[in-house]
Parts: structure tokens; C-alpha cells; sequence
């Protein structure tokens, strides 16, 4: 408190403060710490900034290609869902492989019942091309399984002929490298990633090995079963691995593979399997979702029921564009992708993938729902492509 006979003393001192001396931006940069600090901050960076980080300099660029910064990324919890696309060129119907690098966009609810299609808010994004393999990549993602950071392909080869060599794609540093061949040649297998170990079946002759298991932990193939299963004579629409077990759905029934019993089982006969989309299934929470062309909607399995229901979902059919369509896990959320045709406006047609993100949840009673977010995705396409398939990696 200030007294009555004192009077507060002015500040005689008017020169501005001293300059302070400029500051040494060399000691400061990231030129000056540890790779183990560098990798450490870069790990808490999304990868959506990773193409435009990897331009700042060599040294930045060998970091963010290193085993080292996705084993920390994994190790402080920081990893996230990639997107890797196959696409069947049109014209040579040659094989290239992308990666989708995705933004954190701005995440609302399309609540506007009369939307225009054309009017979606949609976010373009572009493809970046992987290295090519030197052997020719089969297109069919049913031969395609993920482990860790790897995708694994299964009878790879250069020509129509059946092979029994195995090719895997890093997904940390995009490059190639082979893995233990199969014990028979095969075309287009299936193949199952269940419990540590990967299943492969089908895609060779009646009197070889139809079904054989590759376990990680020691990389070596095992034969298990010698003839096919003839519960499986019809065509098969999808693969999936779920509760310890690996179901297979053909256009009449839906088959389970017991690995711990070897037994096969029919677990449903039904006259709507052939609706489904082919290789076109996923599975969130233990519940498999697809998509049908029999209503046009998503639709879940209920395993009690043992049918598949409809998923409550509005505003789907404003996203719908083409016929073919894929289904994945991605973060959790069903990640469902169209490749349609569009027409610009010098009346050039182009290909675009749309991508929407939906979050699903059971209600009460019986029922799931299903809530888009909004901006969808779309991406245009470098070249004519008429097929794609589809893989999320968690790196």
C-alpha cells in the first residue's frame, strides 16, 4: 500500500531495452542433436508430413526410412493406420502398387437429408507409386495377407504358371524381398493370417498339398491337409480369420476351419450368399461386416442368428458410385472404397477411388448402426485401371 505522504517514484529510465544478441540458430536445429532425439521427435509426427519431411535433407530422409524410428513409433504408441492400393493397369493390365498418404481432417456428420451427391464434402488426395517388384505381384488381395508392418504375397510369379515363392513388401522402407517358399506351387492361393501363423490353400493340383501353414516364429512351411474340402466345392467369395478359427464363404454355404482340431465344419447354408461382395469382408470387434448387392447397404453377421443383417446407416446411398467395392478395418472404423468412373470437364474420363470412413456401434435390441464422417475422400486415379484391392497397415 502506498502512503498518503509518499508519492510512487517514476521510472526516470527512458532508453528502450538493450537488443539481445541474435540468436544462434545453428545450435538450436535439429543439425545439432542425436539421431536418437531426432527420431524420437519425428516418431510423434503423423505420417501424413512424412513426404514433405523426407525433402528437408539426406539426413531427414534416411531417419524417416529407418526400422529404428517404427519400432519407436510402436514402442510410444504412435502408430497409425496406412492405406496400400493394387491397381490392374487397363492397358497392359500390369500390376502397380500406392500408398495413400491421408491428412487429419476435420471430422463432422452430414445431417442435411437432401445433399446433392455431387456436392460432397470430399478432400483429393493423390497416390504415391511403390517400387516394383521384380516379379509379377498377383492381383487377387485373397493371396495378400498383412503381418506387422509386411505384406505378404503368395505365389508370385512372372508368368500364367503356379509358383511356390513368396514375395514380402516392407511397408516401413517400401522395399521388396523374398520369403520361404511354399512347399507346392500354387495359382492365386488363399491365404489367412491367424494366431501367428499364415494359412495358405487352393491354387495348386488335386494331388498336392491343398493346404499348408507358414509359422512366423520359426519361418518354416508345415503341410496340412492333402485333399480339398469337399464342403468348398462352389466358388468362394471371402476368406477372413476370426475367434481362432478361419471361415471361408462360398455362394451357397459358410464353412469354419478348427486349426487347433483340423476339423472342418458347415455353419450355415444360405441362399443370399451370392449378393455379398467378392473379397469383400471385415471384421471389427469379432463382428464380420460386408457389403451386399442384394439391398445395397452394409450389412453384419450375426453369429447367433447366424444371417446377415443390414446395417442402419444414412446417407449411404450418397456415397455409392461404381461396382466394386472394398471393405477394411481401418483404426477400428469400416474404411469402404469405390472405384467409379468420372467424366471432366473436357469430357475426359478419368477413374476415382472414394473413400468413407464409418463408425459402427450395437444398439439396443438387435441392432448395429452406422455413422458416417465427414469429408469423404476421393482420389483420381494416374492411369485407367477397371479393378484395385486394398490393404490397411498399421505403422
Amino acid at each position: 500500500m502506498i502512503r498518503q505522504d509518499e508519492q510512487p517514484q517514476e521510472n526516470k529510465n527512458t532508453n528502450p531495452p538493450p537488443e539481445l544478441p541474435p540468436l544462434n540458430l545453428q545450435s538450436h536445429s535439429f543439425s545439432s542433436l542425436p539421431d536418437v532425439i531426432v527420431e524420437n521427435i519425428l516418431a510423434r509426427i503423423s505420417k501424413c508430413n512424412y513426404p514433405n519431411l523426407s525433402l528437408v535433407s539426406k539426413r531427414f530422409l534416411s531417419l524417416l526410412s529407418s526400422p529404428e524410428l517404427y519400432t519407436t513409433r510402436s514402442r510410444i504408441g504412435t502408430t497409425e493406420p496406412c492405406i496400400y492400393i493394387c491397381m490392374e493397369r487397363f492397358k497392359d493390365l500390369g500390376l502397380k502398387w500406392y500408398t495413400l498418404w491421408t491428412k487429419h481432417a476435420h471430422v463432422e456428420t452430414l445431417t442435411v437429408d437432401d445433399a446433392q451427391e455431387d456436392n460432397l464434402p470430399c478432400n483429393e488426395y493423390s497416390l504415391v507409386p511403390l517400387p516394383e517388384s521384380n516379379s509379377l505381384v498377383p492381383f487377387m488381395d485373397r493371396t495378400n495377407v498383412v503381418v506387422g508392418s509386411d505384406i505378404y504375397l503368395f505365389g508370385v510369379t512372372s508368368s500364367e504358371q503356379p509358383s511356390s515363392s513368396v514375395r514380402i513388401l516392407d511397408c516401413r522402407s517400401h522395399m521388396w524381398r523374398d520369403g520361404p517358399s511354399m512347399l507346392v506351387a500354387r495359382r492365386c492361393p488363399y491365404a489367412v493370417f491367424l494366431d501367428e501363423k499364415i494359412y495358405v490353400f487352393d491354387g495348386c493340383g488335386e494331388d498336392d498339398t491343398w493346404m499348408e501353414v507358414l509359422d512366423m516364429k520359426t519361418k518354416t512351411w508345415s503341410p496340412l491337409l492333402r485333399h480339398r474340402v469337399a464342403v468348398l466345392e462352389e466358388g468362394w467369395l471371402n476368406t477372413v480369420g476370426l475367434q481362432g478359427k478361419i471361415y471361408l464363404i462360398t455362394k451357397i454355404n459358410y464353412c469354419a476351419y478348427d486349426p487347433k482340431q483340423g476339423t472342418w465344419e458347415v455353419v450355415e447354408v444360405h441362399d443370399n450368399l451370392g449378393y455379398l461382395g467378392k473379397w469383400c469382408v471385415s471384421v471389427i470387434e469379432d463382428v464380420m461386416y460386408s457389403y451386399s448387392y442384394y439391398s445395397d447397404n452394409l450389412v453384419w453377421y450375426d453369429s447367433k442368428c447366424k444371417k446377415w443383417i443390414d446395417v442402419k446407416l444414412s446417407n449411404f446411398e450418397l456415397l455409392y458410385k461404381g461396382r466394386m467395392v472394398n471393405i477394411l478395418n481401418h483404426g477400428g472404423k469400416l474404411l469402404v472404397m469405390w472405384l467409379y468412373k468420372f467424366e471432366e470437364y473436357d469430357g475426359i474420363e478419368v477413374w476415382k477411388i472414394r473413400c468413407a470412413k464409418i463408425v459402427v456401434e450395437k444398439r439396443h435390441g438387435n441392432e448395429v448402426w452406422g455413422e458416417i464422417e465427414w469429408p469423404v475422400t476421393e482420389v483420381k486415379l494416374p492411369e485407367l485401371s477397371e479393378r484395385f484391392n486394398s490393404l490397411v497397415i498399421s505403422i
